[in-house]
């Protein structure tokens, strides 16, 4: 089968060009892509960010990115049974081998053999690999091809739009949950990037309602109350901190996640330990910059204080499917997060885009070359 591609030959040379998907294996299917949506963990290997990116575009091949989307079932092996051709399904990209002993614990995002489609997990080199050995690659092409275990079918009357976001509202709802938010909590969120602003209604959809939102950006913050932020601190122009303690009576706040990344992501997590309340949990959502200081905390000062200082990566498939069930429900507005689209063919345009401005996530519509 064929099917036109964005192909990244080298860093930051991406060529719109037809591919051919080998047929699907017995527990394969093959995905007509609708709907997609750029991702920081795709820019960051696009410009080559990650240190293994150039050599095994140069040394091994090619490769499709993009982990973000929805579409139809086309065709399945024949030894599928959990979709059908004319299915409308979310992607969930992580591949798990199935038998490591994380795997048969059912924590497949911590699998020892992790790969993604799109390079969404695992080492970049591995899935250049496993592209070129089994044409499963990423979904910025019209045509995807994936295990079945990496599609989730959608609920009825769902958008595409709306499904291109369940793996990154999995990865959101994978991190309140194992915060444990629940209706009494007051919740802190530091960052208001996409990622961030899906925290604001996955916590509400937990039942949270005291939920206080930190950014340095007025545009986002507005974003954030209309998502069902109670309060809202500009950090550039009041102490976060104070503010919070403020809010709370002198106690904090029960649960705090970090969601800003690279280089803000120390400032803010030495922060979010200080507006903690006592047995708060910390949840660190993004990741730092490879180069970034280390995080120094006094041990007596979490040990008193009965601090919970944590993060998660991935998401398992009851996060993508209560994800599905949390867009079904409204409790999110998908065109805030998904603010911006473009045909797959002005992809480097998107891509230079992405983050700036009023930009959230940038949709791609893979039905337009």
């Amino acid at each position: 089968m064929k099917a036109m591609a964005a192909v990244l030959y080298a860093p930051k040379k991406i060529r719109l060009e037809e591919i051919q998907l080998p047929e699907p294996g017995p527990n394969d299917v093959v995905l007509e892509l609708k709907k997609a949506a750029l991702c920081p963990t795709d820019i960051k290997k696009y410009n080559a960010d990650k240190p293994d990116v150039e050599s095994a575009l140069r040394d091994i091949g090619s490769y499709v990115l993009g982990h973000e989307a929805a579409g139809v079932v086309i065709q399945v092996g024949s030894e599928v049974t959990a979709v059908k051709p004319g299915d409308a399904v979310a992607v969930q990209p992580m591949i798990a081998c199935g038998h490591c002993a994380y795997c048969k614990q059912g924590k497949t995002n911590m699998c020892l053999n992790l790969l993604g489609i799109g390079a969404s997990a695992g080492s970049f080199t591995d899935c250049v690999k496993y592209y070129h050995e089994t044409g499963v690659g990423g979904c910025y092409a019209t045509h995807l091809k994936a295990p079945e275990s990496c599609v989730i079918p959608l609920p009825e009357g769902l958008s595409m739009e709306a499904a291109s976001l369940v793996e990154p509202l999995g990865d959101v709802i994978h991190s309140v949950d194992a915060a444990g938010t629940g209706k009494n909590d007051t919740v802190v969120i530091i960052g208001m990037g996409p990622m961030g602003l899906m925290h604001v209604p996955a916590a509400r959809y937990n039942g949270a309602e005291d939920i206080i939102c930190v950014d340095i950006d007025d545009t986002r913050l507005e974003m954030a109350k209309k998502l069902g932020a109670k309060v809202i601190i500009n950090s550039a122009k009041e102490d976060p901190v104070a503010r919070v303690k403020e809010l709370t009576e002198g106690l904090g706040a029960s649960k705090v996640f970090v969601t800003s990344g690279g280089r803000a992501q120390l400032p803010c997590t030495q922060q979010a330990l200080k507006m903690a309340a006592k047995q708060g949990t910390v949840s660190l959502f993004a990741s730092a910059a490879l180069d970034a200081d280390q995080l120094c905390v006094s041990m007596n000062f979490i040990h008193y204080n009965m601090l919970n200082l944590t993060g998660t990566v991935g998401f398992g498939r009851q996060h993508g499917e209560k994800a599905l069930k949390m867009l079904a429900s409204g409790i999110l507005d998908h065109q805030i997060i998904r603010n911006r689209e473009f045909p797959l063919s002005q992809i480097e345009e998107a891509i230079s885009l992405y983050g700036k401005g009023e930009n959230l996530k940038i949709g791609l519509d893979l039905t337009q070359v």
